[in-house]
């Protein structure tokens, strides 16, 4: 199986994986289990990083839409953020792009083989499934439509119009009377 590696640059002394220990377990592993690891992106976390800037994710992804990767695999769960919510969002993502994760670490099986990742990762999953299907509604959809395409009975029209906020009138409330 072809694989791209995922690693995130821990920043401070407590943290004692540093992105080429993470890289080499990734090597390890892929040697070990006769997969053949096709590149190995990288982000770094902590102080002066922003969550967000993800250049190494971003290039993760571009090596997934080129194709021909059937994995990602990571050094650990913790690898794609602190975050139990931000995890799940990129496990998410991972996955809807069609691809495997995969962990080096034995005890990241069941969050990232969805098999019982406990009661917080299910809730999760399930917003993210129903933020999904939303999705895949609104799409259908186009806006600013009175009537939904297919000929649905549902019918949205704009009843009144909304006053001018010049017009309406306002009452001035001494709020010192008002809290008495």
């Amino acid at each position: 199986m072809r694989v791209v590696g995922y690693v995130r640059e821990p920043v401070g002394a407590e943290q004692a994986r540093p992105a080429f220990v993470q890289q080499e377990e990734l090597r390890r592993w892929a040697a070990e289990q006769g997969h053949q690891l096709v590149a190995v992106c990288q982000d770094r976390s902590g102080d002066g990083h922003h969550p967000l800037d993800r250049d190494g994710y971003l290039t993760l992804l571009g090596t997934l839409a080129s194709g021909g990767v059937d994995a990602v695999v990571v050094p650990g769960i913790a690898a794609l953020s602190d975050d139990q919510i931000v995890q799940e969002i990129l496990l998410w993502d991972l996955k809807a792009r069609g691809v495997r994760v995969l962990s080096t670490d034995t005890e990241d099986v069941t969050f990232v083989g969805g098999d019982d990742p406990g009661a917080t990762r299910m809730l999760i999953r399930d917003v993210l499934a129903r933020v999904e299907e939303h999705a895949r509604i609104l799409s259908r959809h186009p806006t600013g439509r009175s009537r939904p395409i297919g000929g649905a009975d549902v019918v949205v029209e704009l009843l009144a119009a909304l006053p001018d906020p010049e017009e309406v009138e306002t009452e001035e409330v001494d709020a010192a009377a008002a809290d008495a």
